[in-house]
């Protein structure tokens, strides 16, 4: 949970009127699983030897892109898990059709749980890295994991390979950061885009600055249509840090992640660290401007700032809307879900910010963790009779107070299952809720209904 999760769950509390009728789901679950990108990749290019630039290429795949096969394991005492063993070839494309470098990846990944195998939010992340001299190149990449019908080939549209060489100054494409401790950078990792309610995090590769320089960057709204100019939208100096470049990549279990190390004396990285809150979802665009004593260069990039971990349950507007159920009245829900798709959302969208507590930003805390319990409801609380988490007794409380400080369970011989929720919630020394629930499972099928709760 975030640090603000108190205060959300204050905030969540002093909205829940009264619960009302549990209204049914009537969709096809089906319909959320198609949700979210399968894999990211892409291409950072940086100073290098020998007059080849150094190409790093990582990426994420999802784990319900692999094919996972059950194996008997030794370290589980169950002694059962779930295997995959993926692999990537990537190769770059000059502008003659010749192969001008090559380079492979493979890994084996295991899962403890069948469910883990078709996770469309975990990931495996990789990189490799290519050396090639400065011109414009396609990267082909090749995906396979062993499985039956296997195999993914995609291809990139042509990007250009600077000349860090030359005493001229050079712009090597940028590499979007989800953090920065130090020298250490963890790269995004998701396709070149920026996150959506975080500050915007870059490193900036460049080349040809013996003599220093600047870094001046200008953020402004993607035009639209040609010849259209962006709205201007933020203006800054990047810190410049002389002689560094990247690191090989360290790949760990969730991220990947560069230092910077010492890299010669024409090559420096130039770190963008920008708030960027006031920015809602989107195409942009981030004119870059490097000055040394040797000239200078102007080079661009589009983005997208993305909601990479949006809720599921957000990606279908009338769902959006009847999972409010325990903070929202009939009337009110009756009254979101007029209209057409378009004006639901409108609609959606004005019901959480009256609930908004920073409503200065576009990202909008409360809506984003409520959705997030809708999700875990979803998935953890169905049965064979209640197909959908989010409407069950267990999923109801989940979303209004969260995750519970205390879960006590009890399958005697002779008792129906028993769940014993315990709430203990404070902030500041001010308790918030201090509550027990309790669930039974009369028909022994998982679907546990709320019987009794009381205030401790």
């Amino acid at each position: 949970m975030r640090n603000r999760f108190t205060s959300i769950v204050l905030l969540l509390l002093l909205v829940a009127p009264a619960a009302t009728a549990q209204p049914a789901l009537g969709e096809s679950l089906g319909e959320f699983y198609s949700y979210g990108d399968r894999y990211y990749l892409e291409v950072v290019t940086l100073p290098g030897t020998s007059g080849k630039a150094r190409t790093i290429v990582p990426f994420r795949l999802a784990h319900d892109l692999l094919t996972f096969r059950r194996t008997q394991s030794a370290s589980r005492r169950d002694g059962e898990s779930f295997v995959a063993t993926p692999e990537i070839y990537v190769e770059a494309i000059a502008a003659d059709g010749v192969i001008a470098d090559r380079a492979l990846w493979r890994d084996t990944v295991a899962v403890a749980s069948f469910s883990l195998t078709n996770a469309k939010d975990l990931f495996v992340p990789g990189a490799v890295e290519l050396m090639l001299r400065p011109g414009a190149y396609r990267f082909r990449y090749v995906l396979a994991d062993e499985g039956p019908g296997s195999g993914m080939t995609e291809q990139t549209a042509a990007m250009r390979v600077d000349d860090f060489g030359s005493p001229s100054p050079a712009i090597g494409m940028p590499l979007f950061l989800r953090a920065i401790n130090g020298d250490t950078l963890v790269a995004g990792a998701i396709g070149g885009a920026a996150y959506f309610g975080e500050r915007l995090r870059v490193f900036v590769p460049l080349g040809g600055a013996s003599a220093g320089g600047t870094l001046r960057y200008d953020l402004l709204s993607a035009p639209k249509g040609e010849g259209a100019v962006g709205r201007m939208l933020q203006s800054g100096i990047a810190e410049l840090r002389p002689g560094r470049t990247l690191s090989p990549a360290i790949v760990g279990e969730r991220d990947i992640r560069f230092t910077l190390v010492p890299g010669g004396e024409r090559s420096a990285g130039a770190i963008i660290d920008a708030r960027i809150d006031d920015l809602a979802q989107g195409d942009y665009l981030l004119m870059l401007t490097f000055g040394s004593g040797h000239g200078s260069v102007t080079d661009s990039v589009r983005f997208r700032l993305r909601w990479i971990d949006q809720p599921v349950s957000l990606s279908k507007t009338s769902y959006a809307i009847r999972s409010l159920y325990p903070i929202a009245s009939d009337e009110a829900i009756d009254s979101l879900t007029t209209g057409n798709t378009e004006r639901q959302t409108r609609a959606l969208e004005r019901f959480w910010a009256e609930r908004d507590p920073t409503p200065g930003t576009e990202f909008n805390e409360a809506m984003a963790e409520y959705y997030r319990r809708v999700d875990y409801a979803l998935f953890n609380f169905r049965s064979i009779g209640q197909k959908d988490g989010a409407f069950t007794d267990r999923g109801k409380i989940y979303m209004l107070y969260g995750a519970p400080t205390e879960v006590d369970r009890s399958m005697q011989p002779n008792s129906y299952p028993r769940e014993v929720w315990t709430y203990r919630l404070s902030r500041q020394g001010r308790t918030l809720l201090s509550r027990e629930f309790v669930f039974v499972d009369e028909s022994r099928t998982g679907a546990y209904r709320l019987v009794e709760y009381h205030d401790l």
